[in-house]
Order: structure tokens, then sequence, then C-alpha cells
């Protein structure tokens, strides 16, 4: 393959990455409205009131193949942008899970940081290593 070539075919694959950035960018923001909307539905008091381990647990089995080919750091994205979108209108109606609101003690690893749902469908080897703190312990049954 010529220099040029080379050159070429760098120039679009950068194109097409710049592309992939933008629809990104876009969905992030389509997604961030939504999670708005719904969440206009729901009552907003009380602490966690917008958490439905329920409805996650749904979602993620229904991607579980998906997310079980992420890496954690790709899961970790995906987590806080779920955290950031849940919490857009009413902050403390989502559980922190990048503070480590769910644990009883923290080693800061990185899998710590992640909704321990995501992990115990998609990694649930490394969820077993999870150590709730006494409001979060029901997760391990879930």
């Amino acid at each position: 393959m010529s220099h040029s070539s080379r050159e070429s075919n760098l120039a679009e694959l950068r194109e097409a990455l710049a592309q992939a950035n933008s629809e990104l960018f876009l969905t992030l923001s389509e997604r961030r409205k939504l999670c708005v909307k719904i969440q206009e539905f729901k009552e907003s008091k009380g602490r966690y009131s917008h958490y439905d381990p329920e409805r996650e647990k749904t979602l993620f089995q229904h991607f579980q193949k998906d997310l079980s080919e992420l890496s954690l750091r790709e899961l970790l994205a995906f987590s806080l942008i779920m955290e950031d979108h849940a919490m857009a209108m009413a902050p403390g109606s989502y559980p922190a899970w990048s503070q480590h609101t769910h644990l009883a003690g923290h080693k800061n690893e990185l899998f710590e940081m992640i909704n321990p749902l995501l992990l115990k469908i998609s990694h649930p080897n490394i969820f077993s290593k999870i150590h709730f703190g006494p409001e979060f312990e029901f997760l391990k049954d879930f």
C-alpha cells in the first residue's frame, strides 16, 4: 500500500470516527431529553424515588449480550450516563453508584462505581465481589 493510499484511508477512517462521535453526542442529547420526559411522570418525593430496580433489570437483560461485550470502562461510562440522566430533574432521586452509595466499604475498584444491576447482568463474576451496604443488600438476591 502506498503512502498516499494509507493517508487517504486514514483520512476516511478519521472522518467516519468524527461522524460516529457526532451521532453519539446527538444520541446522548436525545436520551437525556427522553429521561427528563419520563421523570415528569414520576413522583419526585423521597430518596431514590426514580430508582426502579425491576425496570433496570428487565432493560439490562434485554441488552445482556451487548452489555457483556463491553469493557468495564465502557460499562462505567454507560452507568454514569444513566446516573446523570436519571437525576437530571431531581438530584438524589436515583442512587449515585459512582459515589459508592450502595457499598458497605470500598476499595476504589472501577467496578464499584458501576450500577450493580448492570454488573449482575453483564459480568456476574464481578458483581459477586460487591460488598453492599444494608440499604442495597437486597440486590444480591434480586
